[in-house]
Order: C-alpha cells, then structure tokens, then sequence
C-alpha cells in the first residue's frame, strides 16, 4: 500500500508535526462529523446513513491517506468500512433476492493454495494462488455454476484483496478475473507493486483494444 516549522528559540509547547490523517475528533451528528475545516473530510459514524457519492468521496480520500509509508491502523480500518460499504451496496442492487439467513464464509485453504468463498455450508468458489516471497500470484478463478447468477465473484475477489491486505501481501492479478475487478475497483490498485502498476495498465488497455476489436 505507497505514497506514503521553524521553532522559535524559546517555544512554549512543541511545535506539532503535519500528518497524513483526518481530524475525527470532533463532536459527531446523528450521522456525520461535524464543522470539519476545508481541508478535513467528514467521516460517517453510520455508513447506512450516507450517500453512495459521499461514501465513495471518503473512500477516495481516505485511500490517500492508506497510500503513504505508514498509514495508520485507524486509516486502514477506515478504508476497509467504507469499501466494505460500497461493495454491500453494490451487490444488493444488482444481486437478485436472497433467501433470508443466506450467509458467506471466506477461507485461504492453504493445504491447496487457493482462497475458498462458502455459502450456506458449500463452496461457491475459489481463487488459485501462488504464493512467491510477500507477493501473492493470483493464477485462477472459479464460480461453480450454481452461483454464478448471485453475483459472488466480486464478493470473493474483494475478500481475496482484503487477505492480502491485512496480511501485507503485494497482489499480482494474472487470471482475468483478478484484472476486471482492479480495474472496476481502482482503489485497490495499490497492492501491485510500483514497479507493475504501470504494466498492469498497460496490459489491461491491450486487452480492452482487443475486445473492441472483436
């Protein structure tokens, strides 16, 4: 995750140094922060309450604050509500209706390295990964047939991404799967490594040619 005063000579308190983090310490609203400054964000205290366009305001954000050398845990957890959020949001619209009690669970089975999306008790689908030093080689994804209309493969390569996050793994998107969702999710972007963004972009581009070609 990257991008991470003059003293007199007699200073009554110590001079504060500038940070990379917002201001959350003011007295809250029913659903905002309030009076924040100019160059403040609001951060929600219940994400239900707000507009999509303003979750995905703070999310942008609050990303530039993940993407410095060392970014709070507080950031971090942040950024992984409102993306939670958004992504929640974004399944339930397009989504059909579910049957009340219908529940995924995530697992990296690493017995054979793959990251296991389980819904109800069965395995929906999986990502085959392949693990190289601190990066994690996203080789494969698989939806089983049965759940493809459910709208589960963005729930599962946003828990892969997570993983990956949480356990400070840099991501190198090789199945399709993996690259359509960066792309649509941009945020993410962060966890390929500097060096590959560029080619990631690059790759991604030829590929978008070539099915407008098609």
């Amino acid at each position: 995750m990257e991008q991470f005063p003059q003293v007199l000579d007699r200073p009554r308190a110590r001079p504060v140094e500038p940070t990379h983090s917002f201001d959350w310490s003011r007295t809250p609203s029913p659903a905002l922060v309030s009076s924040p400054s100019a160059d403040e964000s609001p951060f929600p205290i219940d994400l239900s309450e707000v507009s999509t366009r303003q979750l995905r305001t703070l999310c942008n954000r609050t990303y530039q604050l993940l993407d410095s050398d060392y970014p709070s845990m507080e950031t971090r957890d942040r950024y992984e509500a409102l993306v939670e959020e958004l992504e929640r949001r974004e399944s339930a619209a397009e989504a059909p209706a579910e049957p009340e009690g219908a529940r995924e669970k995530f697992r990296d089975n690493a017995l054979f390295s793959r990251f296991e999306l389980y819904r109800n008790g069965v395995m929906a689908g999986y990502v085959q990964y392949e693990m190289r030093g601190g990066d994690v080689l996203l080789l494969q994804a698989v939806i089983d047939s049965r759940f493809r209309r459910m709208g589960l493969e963005p729930v599962l390569m946003q828990a892969v991404l997570f993983n990956a996050h949480r356990r400070r793994l840099a991501v190198m998107p090789y199945c399709p799967e993996a690259q359509d969702f960066l792309l649509a999710h941009p945020q993410f972007l962060s966890l390929i490594p500097t060096k590959q963004r560029r080619r990631f972009k690059l790759l991604t581009a030829a590929r978008e040619a070539a099915q407008q070609e098609a």
